[in-house]
C-alpha cells in the first residue's frame, strides 16, 4: 500500500473550503468522521483522492460507498462497495464491505438481496460483536422486506422408507391374505421445499400477504430384496400450494392474528392426487418472561383424484405453549384434535396428539441440543377389517442437534434421529421405523 501524502480538501465547520496535506491513514480517519457526522460531501471528495491515488484501496472504497450511499448516489454506492469486496484481504475488510454493500441495496428497495449482503457479513465478522451487528441488521431488513423466502432439504436414511406394516398379513372373515409388496424396505428419504411470501399492503394494525409453497418427497430404495411390482416413485410426492391471507392485531396487549386461504394440488409420482382447499385462523398471546401461548383451527375440502369416496372434509384444532427455563433451556408442549369425514370407510377417523420438546441451553458437542416425545390416538368409524373398529397409537422420540458451532452463512447442519411405532389392533397397520434426519437450518 502507497504511503504517500495525499492533498485533499477539507471542510472545515465555520471556515469554508480549505485545502492540506493528510497521510493516506489520516485522510481515511477525516473521510470516516465525516461520514459520521453527516457531512458526506467532504466525506467524498476525500475518498476521491484517496482512490485516484490507488483505486484498490478498500478503506477508501467503503467509505465512499457510504458517503455515495448517504447522498442518495445508490447504484455508485453498490459499485465503490462490490469493488472494495474484491479487493479486500482480510476478514474485517470483507465485512465492512458486505455491510455497506448491504446499506446500499437496502436504501435501494433491494431487501432481499441486502439480506443476502448481511448473511456475508456475519460469516466473516471478526468477532461476535460485530456478527451481532450484521444479525440484527438483518432483522430489521426482513420485516422491512416485502418478500420473504424459506428453503428447506433434508436427508433422510431409514430401516422402513415405504412405511410398510410389520406383518403384512390381513385376516377377513377367517381368511388370511398376505400382501407380498408390503414388507419394509431400506432407503433414503429425500424432501425439499420452497416457500415466497409477498406482502401486498401494511398498515399499523394489519398486513396482507400471498403465498406460494412447493415441496417435494423423493424415496430412493437401497434395499437389494425389493419385491416384484414397487417402485421407489409410488413413495414420491410433489405439493404446489397457493395462500392469500391478512395478519393482524387489535392493539398493543392484543393477540398477533392470522387467517388464510390456501388452494392447492397433491400429486403422487408424476399423477394428480388430489385438489385441495383449506382455511385456518390463528392467535398468538405473548405473556411475560418471553412465555407464547399460541392456538388454532383450520378446516378443509380435499377433492380426491384416485376415488371420489375418498374425497372429504377435514377439520383440526391445535395449541402449543412456549416456556423458558431458568437455566437459559426452553420447554414447549403440543396438543392437537382433528376429524377426517369421508365416505370412505377406510378414511373416516378421529384423532388426538400430544407432544413435549425440551431444548436444552448448554452446548452439546458443538451444537444445541433437543429432545421431543410425541403420542397420538386414532379411532376409525367402522370395523372393515374385523369385528372391531381400528384403533391406532403412535408413539415417536427424537433427538437433535443443531450444529451452531458449524455454521456458514447463517445456516447450520441438523442431525435428527427419530424412532416411531405405530401400535393398532389390526395387525396389518403396526409400523415401526428408524431414521436419521440430516438437514440445515436457518439461525437467524
Amino acid at each position: 500500500m502507497k504511503r504517500s501524502a495525499v492533498m485533499v480538501w477539507l471542510c472545515l465547520a465555520g471556515a469554508g473550503i480549505s485545502q492540506t496535506t493528510l497521510s493516506p491513514e489520516e485522510a481515511r480517519l477525516a473521510a470516516a468522521e465525516f461520514v459520521s457526522s453527516g457531512q458526506d460531501i467532504a466525506a467524498l471528495e476525500i475518498t476521491n483522492v484517496l482512490l485516484q491515488r490507488d483505486p484498490d484501496d478498500t478503506a477508501g472504497l467503503i467509505l465512499h460507498a457510504h458517503a455515495l450511499r448517504k447522498l442518495d448516489r445508490l447504484p455508485e454506492a453498490q459499485i465503490a462497495a462490490r469493488r472494495a469486496w474484491q479487493t479486500a484481504n482480510r476478514d474485517v475488510e470483507r465485512y465492512g464491505a458486505a455491510l455497506a454493500m448491504a446499506q446500499a441495496l437496502s436504501s435501494d428497495g433491494r431487501k432481499t438481496r441486502a439480506q443476502f449482503w448481511l448473511r456475508r457479513a456475519s460469516h466473516v465478522a471478526p468477532n461476535p460483536q460485530l456478527r451481532a451487528r450484521a444479525i440484527r441488521d438483518f432483522g430489521y431488513v426482513r420485516k422491512t422486506n416485502p418478500w420473504s423466502v424459506s428453503l428447506s432439504f433434508g436427508l433422510t436414511p431409514s430401516n422402513n422408507v415405504n412405511n410398510a406394516p410389520r406383518d403384512n398379513t390381513i385376516v377377513l372373515g377367517g381368511l388370511v391374505f398376505a400382501d407380498p409388496t408390503a414388507v419394509p424396505l431400506s432407503g433414503v428419504e429425500m424432501t425439499s421445499g420452497i416457500t415466497l411470501r409477498y406482502t401486498l399492503s401494511e398498515q399499523q394494525k394489519f398486513r396482507n400477504f400471498i403465498g406460494l409453497k412447493w415441496t417435494e418427497n423423493h424415496v430412493i430404495i437401497t434395499d437389494n430384496a425389493v419385491p416384484v411390482g414397487v417402485d421407489a416413485s409410488d413413495f414420491s410426492y410433489r405439493r404446489l400450494e397457493g395462500t392469500v391471507g391478512r395478519d393482524f392485531v387489535f392493539g398493543p396487549n392484543a393477540p398477533r392474528q392470522s387467517v388464510s386461504v390456501s388452494f392447492g394440488r397433491l400429486w403422487t409420482s408424476e399423477t394428480p392426487l388430489a385438489d385441495e382447499l383449506r382455511v385456518m385462523w390463528k392467535q398468538t398471546y405473548a405473556r411475560p418472561e418471553r412465555r407464547q401461548f399460541t392456538w388454532a383451527a383450520s378446516a378443509g375440502y380435499s377433492d380426491r383424484k384416485d376415488s371420489a369416496l375418498r374425497s372429504g372434509v377435514t377439520a383440526d384444532l391445535s395449541a402449543q405453549w412456549f416456556r423458558p427455563l431458568a437455566n437459559g433451556s426452553a420447554l414447549s408442549w403440543s396438543t392437537q384434535i382433528g376429524r377426517t369425514d369421508t365416505d370412505s370407510a377406510a378414511l373416516t377417523h378421529t384423532q388426538a396428539g400430544f407432544g413435549v420438546t425440551y431444548t436444552h441451553a448448554k452446548p452439546i458437542l458443538g451444537g444445541q441440543g433437543q429432545l421431543a416425545l410425541g403420542s397420538s390416538f386414532s379411532q376409525y368409524d367402522d370395523a372393515i377389517y374385523g369385528a372391531e373398529a381400528r384403533r391406532d397409537v403412535k408413539t415417536s422420540i427424537s433427538a437433535s442437534l443443531l450444529m451452531v458451532d458449524f455454521d456458514s452463512y447463517g445456516f447450520a447442519p441438523k442431525f435428527t434421529l427419530e424412532a416411531s411405532q405405530t401400535s393398532s389392533n389390526v395387525t396389518r397397520f403396526e409400523t415401526r421405523n428408524l431414521g436419521l434426519q440430516i438437514g440445515v437450518q436457518s439461525l437467524f
